[in-house]
């Protein structure tokens, strides 16, 4: 009961409910001028369609063809009463609830009387009349709770024969105007509808209000939107994800990261303006393949060439972009898919097997199949559209496919002596995380115009319209509504059917002239931070395009200017300060108050947590060091206190091991420390950390080199590397290194590995007599370097909020397609700290902890039989959806999956990756036999440096849901025949992330710390802070013994020192929480709500609140904090 009573307080205090005088504050967006009065419509100019589509058009609506453009100005006439209906087509983008909220509180404003209702799962209810009543309540519900999973949507089109249905349900409603929100397929029923009402006088108005993402002028000049609603929002989280993956190739610097991102098939405009963003090394963009007809070939050797060029300057690592629908883009490729697709609906009995379509597939495409992975040619067969007549672009992981390409063809290169680095790649596709997201400022502003715009539409009379705004890189009181006709969007398209054109890039556009103009720049390190929704910037390509517009329209400036404008536009765009990263970097992080005086430091006496045998062993092993039993405390400075005040340091920092958000600030709070105290000391930061010590490479950190890494993610100031120093000849170089620069203390941030060097070396100094103290950082996101004594480790807490903010975009997108199940893996390989944490955070209906799964001893199959069990109970309870969380290294804790990669691993020691299933166990061989092909591949490809498989490249969540869905179909299961379900792999998007603020303090606290440590004689000893829950000044500043945190592992046959790993406690206060909630979060729809997804929140920059995993184990002592 207290810790149900303790979730019940944490969920209070992290996300504060708001009332409804708060959802009306928060919802009053500016609006353009010209929307502050009584509104009205005026005619512009008549629009056509393209020539090739004019004719069919005029023939297909009649009614309301050549209708003319509608700009807006002012009146005093009455608003007219009105019953309105709003309906929402497939999938949904940021800025959406705004629209309704605009036309809602457009409606209520000029005449209370008027009323809005909204179409219960998108076009279906235009003919079942199923909806809910939009009012105040509701409003409430969209903003701060359930989002759009309320009203919902689905892929269901109107045909013809069902107009008159449609007009009969308008009739039985009352309705008088009815809006559709929809991509160019819902917009051309719109149209259809609009031509029906008109032509057979049903008194009912239809208006579309496009939520295309890639809606943009770029292709043509009398579109409505120069940008479409939610352009902004997602591009800007996909620049956040991508910039995160930009710090962490600069921190690590030890491989690639392609990233395929969400768009439309046809239009590459999303990845652009995500390249504009970020300044990846290598981008493509669908227009510019297409109209080169560049081959796969071309592609791949395109990106080999950067990849060379990188490798001659030591740089094996680099950003890849790729846009959703390149594959259709590439001229033999779009022939495989057609000829695919052309069989599998020809066909009365179509091919099931791989075999069986190369059989029947032309001769030209059976050559471009055989140039591709064979896994791949499976997706293109199995993943498509649920009428077949598509492949699925969305489900086939062109991303993983283009890393395989360029290893195999980097091989053949290396092998001629052309390529002379190295080259691995981790690939990423981003798309559900940013669709339910919560909207940018300009989202919510252009939402909310729109929707007012709607509204100006019907109460004037007007049908047939796609409402929108131009001119949005002004300020929003200059922005212009404008309403086109349906009927001049439509263009012809591939089969000669009328479509409405989508958005593209066009290569004459100045976006893609900006891009042409910078990315030969990019293939070096240009990399760009980005916000993300944070960020109140302008896109650039809205930005750009209104520039052309303008240009465009001024007939007397010359070419050469035109080019000097836009030069100096893109410069302006890439060095404008944003208000939020500013904010950021000026952000103080408090210090306890013992710190900022006089301090000292004294010894004080722990409890052994080792038992005597381990303590002699460890003994001989730490001959100069070893205690366990004494510690420091940081307190006011004493007589006693061997410190002296005042005295110029010299200290190093390495920073160790993968990148974790926080380490700028240990060297920000390192810095300042030393500064403080002397402004003669010197502070040496280790360059690509364990390798700079051995090789004597620093950069000296001063303020200036400080000022633009304050408070940010990464560790891309000094870099970071997995080297060991464990062997004596590293300890005689490292010995070098530091009485070279005259050091007096070197500070090591890292995980459990790193912290068990520094200990090493730390008695190595010692018994060699090298004067300079050695201080452990705890560093891991991972969580499993903690004590009872030692609290957390630095980047848990922003990893995980950054983590559970993903999610919970993924859970919206869930409720509101409501249609499939979402497969969730996060970083943590041998403790499953991040899974709980997260799910603690965002209650997913199935989280798979490791560390119970070993004490079960459960194979794989058990735990896919119990999500199918979950599956089907929630499809039975009319859910066909659901979100499952799953930890990265589950395949080593499953009693068969954990003996088959055992073995592999031996075996891949000697053996090259090739099949070994004969040299398998049997039983192991009987696994690996069972397993996708994909997943034998991973689990071949190459190992760690300690000789184990690499867990982030194996898809364990893939494989359960493939394995779920193949368990329903045994079953016979009804769920098994609407079961889709999606993949995540929540991972680098974290590590480099912008630092939460409680990351902040604990790590810049921490720095001071490291340096009051090194300044009072401690070596060999890991910084720890106690107490953290509690306001900063009550923190309890330690030192402990490093050795004191050991046990000894047999390796290689000899006894080894290393810091044991803090796995999930299953019988402590967190999991026993986790295990009384999930049962409640199995079968209800608990996902956070939007209140709690607001940007910033969940994310931690924000709030100081700690993680929940840390305000369970260890809740505030300090009465102030305890009552909050």
């Amino acid at each position: 009961l207290k810790l149900q009573f303790l979730y019940l307080i944490d969920q209070c205090v992290a996300f504060p409910f708001k009332t409804m005088s708060d959802s009306y504050r928060l919802t009053n967006y500016e609006l353009p001028r010209v929307l502050h009065g009584v509104p009205c419509v005026q005619k512009g100019e008549v629009l056509l369609p393209r020539s090739g589509a004019a004719k069919q058009a005029k023939t297909a609506y009649p009614s309301i063809y050549g209708q003319p453009e509608l700009t807006f100005g002012f009146n005093t006439e009455v608003v007219q009463i009105g019953k309105r209906g709003v309906v929402f087509g497939r999938g949904t983008a940021p800025g959406n609830v705004e629209l309704i909220i605009g036309l809602y509180n457009y409606l209520k404003k000029w005449n209370s009387s008027s009323s809005l209702i909204a179409m219960r799962l998108g076009m279906k209810a235009l003919v079942t009349g199923d909806h809910i009543p939009v009012d105040e309540e509701c409003c409430h519900r969209l903003v701060f709770e359930q989002g759009l999973g309320q009203i919902g949507t689905s892929g269901c089109h109107l045909k013809e024969a069902d107009y008159p249905k449609v007009a009969e349900m308008c009739k039985s409603l009352g309705l008088t105007g009815l809006v559709i929100l929809g991509g160019g397929l819902y917009s051309k029923q719109a149209t259809g509808l609009a031509e029906y009402f008109n032509r057979n006088k049903v008194g009912v108005q239809v208006i579309a209000a496009s939520k295309r993402l890639e809606v943009s002028n770029q292709s043509r000049p009398n579109v409505p939107l120069e940008v479409g609603v939610g352009f902004d929002s997602v591009t800007k989280m996909f620049s956040f994800l991508v910039g995160n993956l930009c710090a962490d190739v600069a921190s690590a610097q030890s491989s690639y990261h392609i990233a395929r991102l969400m768009g439309d098939e046809r239009s590459g405009s999303l990845t652009l303006e995500v390249a504009l963003d970020t300044h990846p090394n290598v981008v493509f963009i669908n227009e510019e393949v297409r109209a080169k007809n560049m081959t796969m070939a071309d592609l791949v050797n395109k990106a080999c060439d950067v990849v060379c060029h990188r490798a001659r300057s030591g740089k094996n690592y680099g950003i890849i972009l790729l846009p959703e629908g390149i594959l259709n883009a590439i001229p033999e490729i779009e022939k495989l898919l057609l000829d695919v697709t052309e069989v599998i609906t020809a066909a009365s009995n179509p091919p099931k097997t791989l075999e069986a379509l190369l059989k029947v597939l032309p001769a030209s495409s059976v050559a471009v199949a055989k140039t591709l992975p064979l896994w791949f040619v499976e997706q293109i067969l199995y993943r498509r559209k649920r009428n077949l007549n598509e492949a699925h672009s969305a489900e086939m992981q062109v991303e993983r496919l283009f890393g395989s390409l360029l290893a195999k063809e980097l091989k053949e290169r290396k092998a001629a002596g052309t390529f002379v680095g190295k080259f691995a790649f981790q690939a990423h596709f981003f798309g559900y995380e940013t669709r339910c997201q919560q909207p940018s400022l300009m989202d919510c502003q252009l939402g909310a115009t729109i929707g007012s715009s709607v509204g100006v539409l019907l109460e004037q009379g007007k049908t047939g319209y796609m409402a929108g705004v131009r001119g949005v890189s002004s300020k929003v009181a200059d922005w212009a509504p404008v309403a086109t006709p349906l009927t001049s969007l439509f263009t012809t398209g591939p089969r000669g059917e009328l479509e409405i054109e989508s958005g593209s890039v066009k290569l004459d556009g100045y976006p893609f002239q900006a891009l042409s103009m910078l990315r030969d720049e990019w293939v070096e390190d240009k990399y760009r931070p980005s916000m993300g929704t944070l960020s109140d910037q302008i896109s650039a390509t809205a930005m750009l395009s209104d520039l052309q517009t303008r240009h465009d329209t001024t007939q007397l400036m010359r070419p050469v200017e035109k080019t000097r404008e836009l030069i100096e536009a893109v410069k302006f765009h890439s060095l404008q300060s944003n208000a939020f990263l500013q904010q950021r970097l000026d952000f103080a992080p408090p210090v306890p108050g013992v710190l900022l005086g006089g301090c000292g430091i004294n010894k004080i006496q722990i409890k052994p947590d080792l038992t005597p045998a381990a303590q002699k062993t460890l003994k001989t092993l730490f001959p100069n060091t070893f205690t366990c039993t004494e510690a420091y405390r940081v307190g006011l400075n004493t007589s006693a206190s061997p410190m002296k005040t005042g005295r110029p340091l010299r200290i190093g920092i390495v920073l160790s091991g993968g990148p974790a958000p926080g380490g700028h600030n240990i060297i920000s709070g390192l810095h300042d420390f030393l500064q403080a105290r002397n402004t003669e000391s010197v502070l040496y930061g280790f360059i690509k950390g364990p390798s700079g010590l051995l090789e004597n490479k620093t950069k000296v950190i001063t303020e200036e080199t400080l000022k633009n890494y304050r408070n940010q993610g990464g560790f891309n100031l000094i870099g970071t590397s997995r080297t060991k120093i464990e062997s004596t000849e590293q300890f005689q170089t490292a010995a070098q290194t530091v009485q070279s620069l005259r050091l007096d203390g070197l500070i090591i941030c890292g995980g459990d590995d790193s912290n068990t060097n520094a200990a090493l070396l730390a008695d190595y100094f010692v018994g060699n007599g090298v004067k300079c103290n050695v201080v452990g950082m705890p560093k891991t996101i991972d969580a499993d370097l903690r004590s009872n004594t030692l609290e957390m480790s630095f980047g848990f807490d922003t990893t995980t909020k950054v983590y559970a903010s993903i999610l919970a975009n993924v859970m919206q997108e869930c409720l509101v397609r409501a249609d499939r199940w979402h497969f969730v893996r996060v970083m943590g390989r041998a403790a499953s700290h991040i899974a709980v944490e997260v799910a603690l955070q965002t209650h997913p209906n199935y989280t798979i902890v490791s560390e119970e799964i070993d004490q079960q001893q459960r194979p794989l199959i058990a735990i896919v039989k119990e999500i199918a069990d979950l599956v089907s109970a929630r499809f039975k309870a009319g859910k066909a959806y659901g979100t499952v969380v799953v930890p990265e290294g589950l395949i080593e804790f499953t009693t068969d999956m954990k003996k088959l990669v055992a073995e592999l691993n031996e075996l891949l020691v000697t053996e090259s990756n090739t099949d070994l299933s004969d040299r398998l166990t049997p039983a192991s061989r009987e696994v690996y036999k069972a397993l996708p092909d994909w997943l034998r591949s991973q689990l071949l490809s190459d190992r760690d440096p300690h000789g184990n498989v690499r867990v982030s490249l194996i898809e364990s969540e893939r494989l359960l849901a493939t394995l779920v869905g193949e368990e329903l179909v045994r079953r016979n299961d009804p769920a098994g025949d609407s079961y889709k379900f999606w993949c995540h792999f929540l991972g680098y998007q974290g590590r480099c992330a912008l630092v939460s603020n409680f990351d902040c303090i604990y790590t810049y606290v921490l720095g001071h710390l490291g340096g009051t440590l090194v300044e009072g004689g401690a070596t060999g000893v890991l910084a720890a802070i106690r107490n953290v829950c509690s306001s900063v000044e009550d923190w309890e500043l330690l030192g402990l013994p490093i050795t004191g945190m050991m046990r000894l592992e047999r390796r290689h046959g000899k006894d080894k020192p290393v810091i044991e790993k803090k796995l999930v406690d299953l019988n402590g206060k967190v999991f026993k929480l986790f295990k009384e909630m999930r049962g409640q979060w199995a079968m209800g729809d608990h996902f956070p709500s939007r209140s709690m997804m607001r940007t910033g929140h969940l994310s931690g920059v924000h709030d100081d609140l700690a993680s929940r995993t840390l305000r369970i184990e260890f809740p505030a002592k300090n009465k102030k904090v305890a009552k909050m």
